[in-house]
Parts: structure tokens; sequence; C-alpha cells
């Protein structure tokens, strides 16, 4: 299996996915991806490619995902819409521990305005207007879930209708 990851994530800043692909004999290129941070791959004619109707784009907390949406609208827009011009399925996955909306709604911001009730708003929007899914898991389960969503069996080469 070879999952492509897009160059500029941080090197080295999410080593338990760089582990996790090691220790399982998972392939992982860095290379720019156009959107998102994690797709599947193939290689093809001496060449990565990203393959399937998938991608994830990993968020390190609330806070993170917060500032993204609210300091920079336009280009976040732009990139949801991307996604779904081209058929890709999007899934933003925040590596925090969030069980229920009321943990969001209860969630308040040290960098920006946002407060969690319209972060929540922020997140149902794009739920509705592009398909994005949000993903929560714990820090330790990233990669285990990032290779769960990629390989999950409606991800294939041919792009459906979302």
């Amino acid at each position: 299996m070879i999952i492509i990851q897009d160059f500029r994530e941080k090197h080295g800043f999410h080593s338990g996915i760089e582990d996790y692909c090691k220790e399982n004999s998972i392939v992982l290129h860095r290379q720019k991806l156009e959107v998102g941070d994690y797709m599947l791959g193939k290689y093809e004619d001496g060449q990565y490619k990203p393959i399937g109707n998938k991608s994830v784009d990993t968020k390190q907390d609330l806070s993170e995902l917060a500032s993204d949406l609210y300091r920079d609208k336009l280009a976040f827009n732009k990139k949801y819409r991307k996604c779904f011009d081209e058929k890709i399925h999007l899934y933003v996955l925040i590596e925090q521990d969030i069980r229920t909306l009321k943990d969001i709604v209860s969630w308040s911001s040290k960098h920006t305005k946002v407060n969690g009730r319209m972060l929540l708003d922020m997140i149902d929007r794009l739920r509705k207007s592009y398909g994005v899914t949000f993903v929560f898991c714990p820090k330790n389960q990233t990669a285990n879930t990032i290779i769960s969503i990629l390989t999950s069996e409606d991800n294939n080469n041919a792009k459906k209708d979302i």
C-alpha cells in the first residue's frame, strides 16, 4: 500500500503516522497534493500518483480548525469547493478526543473570537455545502484512522458523485 503525504505537512510533526507506516510496510511518499494532507497512491511510469476519491486533511485540534476557518474563509472555501468540484470526498480529521456535540459547543478559543457554537455552525455549513466529513480521534489513533478512511470500500479509482 502507498500513502501520499502532502509535502507541506511538517516533516516529523506526525511521527506517529510515519512510524505506523514503517511498522505496517506502508510506503509513505511525500509530494504535493492538490487537496488534503493524505491520499492513497500508486506507483506508475516512474511516478507516484494519488488515486481514489478520498483525501484526509489533518488538524491538531479544534483551535487549529477554528483558526483556519475563521482567519482565511476565502481560501478554505476555495479548497473545499475544489474537492467538491473534483468529486473528492474530503475528511477533516481533528486530533482531539471529542465525544459529543456538547464538547464542541462548550469549547472556546484562546486565539480567535470563535466559540464552540460558531465553530459548530461553520462545520455544519461545510458539511452541507461541500460534503465535507469531520472526524475526531485521539492523537494516538490518527494513523489508524487515516488508513481506515482511505481504505474503506467506497474509495476507488473512479471518482463518484458525492
